[in-house]
């Protein structure tokens, strides 16, 4: 069975069909804050560490797939009917949706009910905010009263404590909602907070997992759309917290509206601002415009022409998306590795920095750097290891009596013998492909130390308390 096509004059794999065998996934961003989300609006958000800085929850390789996400609920507020944007996780006929994941973006769209709605995710460039556009348009021929919803699981940062320390994630976070603005805070870090906020004065807020969904109900039948009732939860300490604001939307036959949710990390000063800048139409897509700019001026660095087109199409648009994804972000956010450990792969980070230096040479060179740093003196190359490790200038502890400290990084240096034999050879290709297509022979007289003989202990914790590294 076909589920979908590229389109090429759009850039942008096009599902007829969501309900695809497995997962279709794309990447948000192109700096700090990442989003990983399937053709669903399955996924996660994280800033700068898939594991360190989870910004929303996700369930990996669970039943039903892909859960939770985020997503956008539609309720007629007559009959009681609702379903999402996105097809999951309510699931009404699969006939009624399509997706699209372009370059950095992607846009959910469905028609039911006699309304038709889209949900546009994606991140501006130069901000660290999440931005779903919202189209609903009225398409039955009457009048309609509809419930707009938001909904996204917020996590606890450390992925491995947010899945298996209840004591941090249940009583060492909460969520208020002011002016505008859910704040999401994580008591024991400095900088420990994200926002959501929307381009309009909610009729509801949530900020409450359980409140919205309900202690036996799941993401495809919350109670608070079940029973319509009116949320008005504005402040939650422990327990697990949601970003949910409601909007009561009156539609004349033929009208359109459009409407805006924006997920991102920082306090509630920081929410305001960005709920400022980004309450327009025009801001937004002026943002838009600017993010397939930047990805129009990455492939005319290099035009293949074969007879054949589907060639034309991977080598032009989709091989070039992938490798400027792997060496923006490494390979461990994804949907096969999940952020549960990050870092970078010595044999797949020196393979992917060879492959878009023609179009982001800056980001393989400094790719490189790092691989030639972690570069034992031996001869080999750490298999995996953060780079990090390796920085003069780690950031500072913070303090967290329920987490054990990290390990002495020295430990993780292995010996040759647990060495992979090719990782350090594919640095020589990717040094010589680096140099010849950039002509920047200067690099090979750089000199940097080898891995062991940095010193490599982190900071001393700022109490006696146990700590965590964050990098």
């Amino acid at each position: 069975m076909r589920y979908g096509h590229f389109d090429n004059d759009r850039c942008e794999y096009v599902f007829d069909r969501v309900d695809t065998p497995m997962s279709w996934t794309n990447y948000l961003g192109t700096e700090d804050l990442v989003g990983v989300f399937n053709q669903t609006a399955g996924g996660y958000l994280f800033f700068k560490s898939a594991e360190r800085h989870r910004i929303t929850r996700f369930r990996a390789n669970s039943v039903p797939l892909d859960r939770p996400g985020h997503y956008v609920y539609l309720r007629d507020e007559e009959s009681g009917d609702y379903w999402t944007i996105s097809w999951q996780p309510v699931a009404k006929p699969v006939e009624c949706y399509r997706a699209r994941h372009g370059l950095s973006y992607t846009v959910y769209s469905c028609e039911y009910s006699g309304l038709y709605a889209e949900q546009r995710l994606f991140i501006p460039r130069g901000e660290d905010v999440e931005l779903w556009d919202i189209v609903v348009e009225n398409r039955s021929g009457r009048d309609r009263k509809i419930g707009l919803y938001s909904y996204a699981e917020l996590s606890f940062h450390l992925i491995d404590s947010d899945n298996k320390n209840f004591q941090s994630t249940l009583y060492c976070s909460g969520a208020d909602y002011e002016d505008g603005v859910i704040e999401q805070d994580l008591h024991y870090e400095d900088q420990g907070y994200q926002f959501f906020a929307s381009d309009f004065d909610p009729d509801g807020v949530c900020v409450d997992r359980e409140k919205f969904i309900g202690v036996w109900n799941t993401e495809a039948n919350p109670e608070a759309l079940v029973s319509g009732t009116r949320l008005s939860v504005f402040s939650i300490r422990g327990g697990n917290q949601s970003a949910v604001l409601y909007k009561s939307l009156s539609l004349c036959p033929g009208e359109i509206r459009r409407h805006c949710f924006m997920l991102g990390e920082g306090g509630k000063a920081e929410g305001r601002r960005i709920k400022n800048k980004f309450a327009g139409p025009v801001v937004r897509d002026a943002a838009f415009i600017a993010l397939k700019e930047y990805w129009d001026r990455k492939r005319s660095a290099l035009r293949v022409l074969t007879p054949n087109e589907s060639m034309n199409t991977m080598l032009n648009i989709w091989t070039l998306y992938q490798s400027e994804i792997n060496v923006m972000f490494s390979r461990f956010a994804s949907f096969i590795e999940v952020g549960g450990r990050t870092g970078l792969g010595y044999r797949d980070t020196s393979q992917d920095a060879m492959c878009v230096i023609h179009s982001n040479p800056e980001k393989c060179r400094s790719r490189i750097v790092e691989l030639l740093k972690a570069l034992m003196s031996e001869g080999y190359g750490l298999h995996l290891f953060e780079p990090e490790w390796f920085d003069e200038k780690k950031e500072a502890a913070y303090r967290n009596p329920t987490i054990a400290h990290l390990p002495d990084i020295t430990t993780m240096l292995h010996s040759a013998e647990n060495a992979c034999s090719d990782d350090a050879l594919w640095l020589v290709s990717t040094v010589v492909e680096y140099i010849r297509e950039t002509g920047d022979a200067g690099f090979a007289g750089v000199i940097l130390p080898y891995a062991d003989t940095v010193c490599m202990t982190p900071p001393p914790p700022s109490s006696p308390q146990d700590s965590y590294l964050l990098t």
